[in-house]
């Protein structure tokens, strides 16, 4: 049966199992839709079974195709891990490909990375930008950074961190208006800076007892954060900001945090990856530099397998 098997065939069928989407696999696989329609079919063919079948604009797995989808999908991330591992030869060096977003790149990355170059000198970092949504589907990165729920179907993945957001604004935002605030009723002539429709704001003020939102009427919107940090600290207004993207900036005193109140964001940063790649030494050895910057350990179960310890370091 293997040797009729158009086994070419069986990446095509992995990532439409995956992805439940025909687009979505493509897309993956740099193929065109017809493409990878055209690989199933000879696919079906081989087997004499359906393995998806139409729902809505996209497809379902049959039963036949989640069987057949449990096997193949185990198999290709064994001769993946094969591979890997035969490549790495088990030594640290050469390349890894980092896949985060522009924001978390030049706000967290670019002021971090040197302590792992510096200290590791034989491996050479690819930092590879992708939207924030879409670092999950960069297929060729070793190890993504994303900003999220935390749960990618097939990756591994674990918190670096849980996201408070606070207001933080240039000390020359003050010396152009010619005085301070000591409320957020003070805010009111002030520019907020958002990245969002305005809810976090929102949210924030109403934290604080201001549930006047209308009276709050001097806004920016924008949908970069990393450019919404650079007008904060330009002088442009406030920005509601985590301490993980304005560390640097607190810390240079470029920008400052006029009041103490936080609120929590709806999701964190996690680390994430295939499990095939999770065995590589670099990779390995990147997730573990990443997680003690933020305080965490990752350590191997007795079976070997990889799990988080979500603790302090000490």
């Amino acid at each position: 049966m293997t040797r009729n098997l158009p086994l070419t065939t069986l990446r095509a069928f992995d990532a439409a199992a995956r992805h439940q989407s025909l687009a979505k696999a493509a897309q993956e696989l740099n193929l065109t839709d017809s493409a990878v329609s055209h690989q199933l079919r000879r696919l079906e063919g081989a087997l004499g079974v359906a393995l998806f079948e139409k729902a809505g604009r996209g497809v379902v797995l049959t039963d036949a195709g989640r069987i057949f989808a449990r096997s193949v999908g185990g198999a290709l991330q064994d001769i993946d891990r094969t591979a890997l591992g035969l490549v790495d030869g088990g030594t640290l060096g050469g390349r890894l490909t980092i896949a985060c977003s522009p924001m978390f790149a030049s706000k967290w990355l670019a002021k971090n990375l040197a302590a792992f170059c510096g200290d590791h000198s034989g491996v050479e970092c690819h930092i590879q930008l992708a939207e924030n949504s879409r670092v999950v589907e960069v297929t060729d990165a070793d190890v993504g950074i994303q900003f999220g729920g935390g749960s990618w179907k097939g990756k591994w993945s674990a918190l670096l961190e849980n996201v408070t957001l606070g207001p933080a604004c240039s000390p020359r935002l003050f010396s152009k208006a010619g005085r301070g605030v000591a409320t957020p009723s003070d805010l009111r002539d002030v520019v907020l800076i958002h990245q969002d429709d305005g809810t976090e704001w929102r949210r924030w003020l109403a934290e604080e007892g201001e549930h006047d939102f209308d009276s709050y009427r001097r806004n920016i919107y924008c949908s970069d954060l990393s450019v919404a940090i650079d007008l904060a600290v330009e002088g442009v207004g406030l920005v509601l900001v985590s301490d993980t993207l304005s560390s640097s900036h607190i810390a240079e005193e470029t920008l400052l945090r006029p009041f103490g109140g936080t609120i929590m964001a709806t999701g964190g940063w996690y680390v994430l990856c295939d499990g095939a790649k999770l065995e590589r030494p670099n990779t390995r050895l990147f997730i573990d530099w990443l997680l003690g910057r933020f305080g965490k350990t990752l350590a191997l179960s007795d079976d070997q397998a990889w799990e988080e310890r979500a603790v302090a370091s000490p």
